[in-house]
Formats: structure tokens, sequence, C-alpha cells
């Protein structure tokens, strides 16, 4: 085919918050006037991404220019609630933003304006270079999520790192078992999945553990479906056979485990009866577990999803899962370990880069509040300006009620970035147009697939959209900081400085394949079972014990009419990202989900419309069923992603109460009831 214009090619990588972070070649038309990306092709030779994107993202170009992407300022000329807003120019939104945050800076004080943040976009800089600006102001900022925080510090306090075993393991010749637990590999990590199926047709085992039947269970050795957060449960009789068998790798315990002793006890007896009860699993199918974990020690990987971590006690629960390995002494052996979030391998090189983009040596620190206590903060009148970046609040945070009331305080100014209107610029003042993560300079961090891969940024063709750092960077010198020197670069020095302060060995592979992974396929972390804990043991804390005494009322109790409320993210779906690519599915959203057993069983009718409440909220869904849940659990999907649907947000339902550590939310500790309308 003739071309009267030169292509240009760039790496790319996904920056959506997901496990893949798929790396691709991007093919450019640089003098097109709109349509620049002309596609988008995976690479083959990164041995995670493999030749192919999910199918969420799989034509990011259609997003990319879809036309309803924001392209000028917006200025609200509606009530709060509405996302009714009329175009200014970026100049005037500037103006107006900037006399907002003085007067509100000299009025009140600089901590009464407060940003909130999240990895919508994964680049390092489009994270964390607003810090420049809100470290300088002495504004207010929030900190950790709602993802995997909870989890990574649970293991963190176990380990010394959340990150312990190469996941290019999964396919190793040694490995013979693989456990999947709590996690939907096919929907949420297909690249993952890929690896597993690949791990089987060379001969290992899958064993799968989950609340719901997911599409990996069909092809599964031995399927275990458990009631919603009772994980640990499961832990506590595999612990209790291990032990009273002597069937532990006592070696292993005594030479790289300390303070277990107290855990062997706990675990020593047991009320078998109760945790059958509990769980809803049969002695036949647990003894099963327990014979494929011992016939497969030191040849066994447990890949663990977040989900089990989204409970009141979520970190421990997730601990709890990994004392199985422990004791089987499943690590520092090839196919073997515990995979949950590989990022922490990252740290040592990414924490000079995150240092570099939000100039901390330069800056003084923050007043921090946690992301998901966003709504609670937001109800007093201590903040008086919010500003909103790479994260949508009012659809991913819990206990939406509190929050949507907290945003529509008149007094309370606020100003979100974003490509496109959602639940959270309903309640914006300014909503200012930001650049695709495409069209700028980054490098991106992933958290399943450990390293670094880079984002050759491509031309923007709306002059107004501006990257996150660029916005500040005009708002700094807006409000009288024009000479300050960390608002004098452009994000491209700020991408190639960040290059240069990675390690030789990282910036060869960077500029030459687009990415950096530290491991091969036979590479083992910690094979000298030395772990960066205080005295390189595996710590188990009093905490780790206390979990299998656990008070579970707030979870098992339920009436016949109640059911546990699970809110995972659908197929399709990032969080509350993809609604404009993929308008299909929006009436998914608008139903709840039970098994044929419990729709029959409580008198209901499929398609008909029901009333689904507890103390927090309640709203209308049609009835749906789903033969993979398991009776007495509802499924509504998370992250509604459509700005103008008459459908609820499941989060009205999620409890404000978080995670015990803080640091993420309690989705799935939740009941709800559902009655005839």
């Amino acid at each position: 085919m003739n071309r009267n214009f030169e292509l240009t090619k760039r790496y790319g990588t996904c920056s959506k918050d997901c496990y893949g972070s798929c790396v691709f070649i991007g093919e450019w038309n640089d003098q097109a006037p709109e349509q620049k990306l002309l596609t988008a092709k995976p690479l083959k030779e990164h041995p995670f991404t493999n030749g192919f994107f999910c199918p969420k993202l799989n034509n990011r170009e259609k997003l990319l220019y879809h036309p309803q992407r924001i392209k000028t300022a917006l200025i609200r000329s509606g009530p709060k609630g509405s996302n009714s807003f009329t175009s200014v120019s970026l100049e005037e939104a500037l103006n107006l933003i900037s006399t907002q945050l003085t007067t509100v800076k000299e009025k009140y004080k600089p901590s009464s304006i407060l940003a909130a943040y999240y990895a919508g976009n994964s680049g390092l800089i489009s994270m964390y270079s607003p810090f420049r600006f809100f470290r300088k102001l002495g504004a207010t900022i929030t900190s950790e999520g709602t993802c995997n925080e909870a989890g990574c510090f649970a293991l963190g306090r176990m380990f010394g790192n959340y990150s312990t075993t190469n996941p290019l393991q999964i396919s190793n010749s040694n490995n013979r078992l693989i456990v999947v637990w709590g996690s939907n590999l096919a929907d949420r990590n297909n690249h993952a999945h890929f690896l597993v199926k690949k791990a089987i047709k060379n001969g290992s085992k899958l064993i799968v553990v989950n609340p719901v039947r997911t599409n990996l269970a069909e092809s599964a050795d031995l399927f275990l479906q458990p009631y919603p957060g009772t994980d640990f449960l499961i832990a506590k009789y595999v612990l209790n056979k291990l032990v009273t068998s002597g069937e532990c790798d006592e070696n292993f315990i005594s030479q790289h485990v300390d303070k277990c002793i107290n855990l062997v006890e706990e675990v020593e007896n047991i009320d078998e009866d109760k945790i059958l009860h509990q769980t809803s699993l049969n002695r036949e199918t647990l003894h099963e577990f327990l014979k494929l974990l011992i016939n497969n020690k030191q040849r066994t990987l447990f890949i663990v999803g977040f989900g089990p971590q989204k409970y009141f006690y979520g970190g421990r629960n997730l601990n709890s899962i990994a004392l199985i390995q422990i004791f089987l002494g499943n690590f520092g052996h090839q196919g073997t370990g515990f995979l949950f979030s590989q990022s922490g391998f990252n740290r040592d090189f990414k924490g000079p880069l995150i240092e570099y983009i939000t100039k901390s040596s330069k800056t003084s620190q923050n007043r921090r509040i946690p992301l998901i206590n966003l709504g609670y903060s937001l109800r007093s009148n201590q903040y008086k300006m919010l500003f909103v970046y790479n994260v949508n609040p009012v659809s991913s945070l819990p206990n939406q009620n509190i929050l949507e009331k907290s945003l529509l305080r008149e007094d309370l100014f606020t100003v979100v970035l974003d490509m496109f209107l959602n639940e959270t610029t309903k309640f914006a003042d300014i909503v200012i147009p930001v650049k695709f993560d495409l069209e700028t300079d980054d490098l991106i961090t992933p958290y399943f697939i450990p390293g670094i891969s880079t984002n050759q940024g491509g031309p923007c063709p709306y002059s107004e959209c501006s990257s996150n750092y660029e916005f500040f960077q005009r708002l700094a010198k807006k409000i009288g900081w024009q000479d300050d020197s960390i608002f004098q670069e452009t994000q491209k020095d700020i991408f190639k400085k960040c290059c240069g302060l990675l390690p030789k060995f990282i910036q060869e592979p960077l500029k030459t394949k687009g990415y950096y992974i530290p491991f091969d396929v036979n590479d083992v972390p910690f094979n000298d079972l030395k772990f960066p804990t205080s005295n390189g043991k595996i710590q188990i804390h009093q905490t780790d014990i206390e979990i299998f005494n656990q008070n579970l009322d707030l979870v098992l109790k339920r009436k016949d009419d109640e059911f546990y409320l699970l809110s995972h993210s659908h197929k399709y779906f990032i969080h509350s990202q993809m609604g404009e690519i993929h308008g299909e599915f929006e009436n998914v959203f608008g139903k709840i989900f039970l098994n044929s057993y419990d729709i029959d069983s409580i008198g209901l009718k499929l398609h008909e419309n029901i009333l689904v409440s507890n103390k927090f909220g309640e709203a209308k869904y049609i009835l749906g069923e789903n033969s993979d849940l398991k009776p007495g659990t509802a499924l509504i999907y998370s992250g509604l992603p459509f700005t103008d649907s008459d459908y609820k947000n499941v989060n009205i339902f999620t409890p404000e109460t978080s995670e015990e550590s803080r640091r993420s939310g309690a989705y799935f500790s939740t009941i709800v009831k559902i009655t005839k309308i």
C-alpha cells in the first residue's frame, strides 16, 4: 500500500491499572490532523505480553480518538451531580483555579487543599510528578489505595518483601502443581492464564480455590468453592493435617521460619465439623487438596489473587494462605513459591526515580489521608479545595453515599483531570482535559511481571490537553512559581533524567527492547532462603496466629434472604474505564446475579425487578442467573463505567470500614438483602 506519510514507530506500554502492562510497538502518522496512532502491535518477544492484548483494550486507538473524549476545559453550569458544563479555554480555567487556590490558601491554610490520586494511569511521571506542586504548596495528599495494599503490607511483614517469586516460574519444568487461589485469571490476568495453560500442557496439575466457578476451574484437577472470606479456615484445616501427620517440612521451618511454635500449637486442635460447615466444603475435597499438596512438595506454586484480601481481615487472610507454602517448604526451588504482586522486586531501582520525579529532597512532606477514607475526610469543613487525577473515586471507593454527599458541598471547589466525563466529574467545578497515556513520555513498573518498561509519547492532536505534570507546571506559573527550578523541566526532560538514573544493565534493554525484566524462566529469587527481614527468616506474628480464632460474625451470620455480595470487575472493563468502547455491556451493570437454587428458594423470578438493600443503601436491580455462583452468594459487577447510566454503582452497599490495616478496602465484607418490589 502506498503511503504519502512517514510512519513513526514508538515503544508503548499499557498504563492501565492491570496485571499485564502490555508492551507494544505503536505505529504513528505524526502528520495526521487527528488519528495519529494507527496501530498498536503487542510484542511477541516479551515473555509476559507474548504477542497479545487483553480483550479490554484490543483497539486502544478507538479510545484515544473517541468522539466523547474531553478536548477543552469545562466549567460547571448546572448543579453538582449533573455533569452540566460549558466549554472554556484552558487559560481561562487556569485563571479561575489559580484565583480559587490563592483564596483558599490565604483564607484557610494550604493543608485545606486536598489532592486525590491513584493508578488509573500507572505511569510513574503521571502518578508522582504532581507531588512537586502539592508538596511545595503544603497541601494534603491521599495515601494507600483500594487494591492490593493490604496484602502487600501483610506479606511484607512476613517475608520482608511482598514479592518472593519469579512469575515466569509458572511454566518452569520443575513445577508439577499450581494452586490458583482467589483469582479469575482468564478475565483479570489473561497473560498469567496463558502461562498456566502452558504449564498444564507440560504436565502440571491445577487446583482452583474460588467462591465463584471460574473458566479456569473447568480445567482444574480439583476445584474448591468455599464461602467468601473463609480462606483462612481452609488454611487452618490444611495446616492441622500437615502438623498432625508429620508432613511439614521440619527442616525448612526450623532453619528459615521465626516464632512458629505458637502457630503450631494453635492449629494442632481444630473443630473439623465447624470448619466444614463454615466453608461449606466436604472432607473428601479437602483430603484430595491435601493429598495433592503433599505429593508435590517442592514442586508447587501458588498464584493468589487480590480477592482474599478484600475483607476486614484481608491481610491476615492472605498470610494464612502463605503459611501453607511455608509449612511445605515450597520456597527456594524452581517451580515453587507464592505469587501475589511482584512489584516489590522493583523497589531498588524505582525508589530513586520517584525521588527525582517528586523532587522530594527539595520539597517538604505533606499531611496524608487514606484514599479509602476520602468520603469521611471530606465530610468536615476542613477541606475547601479538591484536585482529582488518575482516579475515579465516585466509582471505585466504598460507601458511595457518604462520598457523594461530601462532594455535593457547595463550599468545596473540585477540579478533576480526566479524558472522559465520568461519575466523579459530575461533582467537579472545573474539568481539565488530559492527554492519553500514549501521548506522554513515561515509565511503567508492572505489578505481576517485575521490571520496567517505557512509553515513548506520540503527538496529541488536541492543543488544550495536557499531561498531569504539564497542567500543574502551568498552574505553578499562574500562582507565581515560574522561577522555581522544580517547574522548569519538560516531561521529556524528566523522562530522560529518570532513564539516566537507572543502572546501565537496565538502560540498555529499555532502549533497545522497550522493557527490562530481571528474571529468566529458571531464576529463583531468595534461592539461599535468606529473606529481607531483620534476621533473614520468615516472620510469624501474633496476628498471623490470631486469625485462626477470628470472630466471623461480621461475615458468616446472614439470614435466608441475605447474601454475601461479591463485586468483581467485568471481563471487558478495568474498574470504571472502557465504557466508551464496550457500551454493549452496559445492561450487565443493572443486574444482580444469583445461583438458580437461590432464585427458586426465595420465590423470585428471573428478569424481574428486585430491591437490593443493606444498612448503607438500597437500589433496584434486575435479577439475573449465574450458575457459577455458590448458593448464598450474589454478584453485582463493580466499576460502573457509563456516565449517564440509570444503574447504581455497587459501592453504595460496600462498607465504609476499611481492611484492618487501613491500606485498602473491605469490599467483600458485604451482606445484602434481596426482596420483591
